[in-house]
């Protein structure tokens, strides 16, 4: 998927791109993803946030072993607390 370089985000020299699907495993729910766009070849999915439609509760997966820069966590981290839906409690 081609992102324009307006929805990009870049740290550490790389470019990451978010988005926001129906989540598969979990049909009652939201999710965010993170992918690792460029530069190529790109690392794919790196990061989700998941909401649970049915419990109200988030869940926070990471699907690489080496380290993301702090800032871009913590960006996502925003993002999926605007763009998911709140969560309950």
């Amino acid at each position: 998927m081609s992102y324009p370089e307006s929805e990009r985000w870049h740290f550490g020299g790389r470019w990451y791109a978010t988005t926001l699907s129906g989540s598969l495993a979990n049909p009652d729910g939201m999710v965010l993803e993170l992918e690792d766009v460029a530069p190529a070849p790109g690392r794919g999915i790196v990061l989700a946030a998941i909401h649970d439609d049915v419990s109200g509760e988030m869940a926070f997966i990471s699907y690489l072993t080496e380290p993301l820069p702090f800032e871009l966590v913590e960006q996502f981290i925003a993002e999926a607390r605007r763009l998911l839906p709140p969560i309950s409690g």
